[in-house]
């Protein structure tokens, strides 16, 4: 998996401390061009008034684990279009891939998850349980499975179980990533030991939050 060389910069500058009327600004590569960077800077200020990110970014901070943001120019080559580093506490998104602010906002709450998990849990990088459980939630809470975004690639197939499978697939292959779950037969078995217990597990949030039907003004509006 491709991942950012952090600059000094990055390292020396101490974390800001996000809440629900903070926005992270998000910091800059120098190899992004000005309107890369503007537009994920706009779509990160839309995101982080959306209520999913609000719930994740307020519970890293109670957890004082507040993270960073970095817009950064990614290869063409790669799969992934963001990333957390747990070393340096900082979500990485890629300003050259992403365009559509809703799709921002996904790839940002997966990435947030996975940051809540290494703030709450002794996550061990190396073990390949861990990594599928943490993989498993992002996936499942971030929104990229659920079915009002995918009802056009799910139509016509059972629409019941599509959203498990979406959320396997997708953690599957991302675990495949991982330089030590390469091995599709460790991956399936952390996949398989994981699951029962990381797929009902939904926490910071109250309730499934595919299933919250609570209103809420769209960021966009306001």
């Amino acid at each position: 998996m491709w991942r950012p060389s952090f600059s000094k910069d990055y390292d020396s500058t101490p974390v800001n401390v996000a809440s629900t009327t903070v926005v992270m600004e998000p910091r800059c590569d120098s190899n992004l061009s000005s309107m890369e960077f503007q537009a994920c800077k706009f779509m990160s200020h839309q995101a982080f008034q959306h209520w999913k990110v609000q719930i994740l970014v307020n519970a890293l901070s109670a957890m004082k684990a507040p993270v960073d943001l970095v817009c950064v120019r990614c290869p063409s080559d790669v799969r992934h279009r963001a990333g957390y580093s747990p070393r340096h506490n900082t979500i990485w998104m890629c300003a050259n891939k992403i365009w559509n602010p809703f799709e921002f906002r996904r790839v940002l709450t997966h990435e947030l998850t996975h940051a809540f998990d290494f703030a709450r849990a002794k996550v061990d990088t190396g073990n390949p349980v861990h990594m599928a459980c943490t993989e498993i939630r992002a996936w499942n809470l971030s929104g990229e499975c659920d079915l009002w975004t995918n009802w056009f690639k799910y139509l016509g197939e059972d629409m019941i179980n599509r959203k498990q499978r979406c959320v396997r697939d997708g953690a599957m292959a991302s675990l495949l990533e991982n330089e030590r779950c390469q091995d599709p037969s460790v991956a399936r078995a952390a996949m398989d030991e994981a699951w029962p217990q990381c797929w009902k597990d939904y926490w910071p949030f109250t309730t499934k939050p595919d299933l919250d039907n609570r209103y809420r003004q769209s960021p966009m509006l306001k």
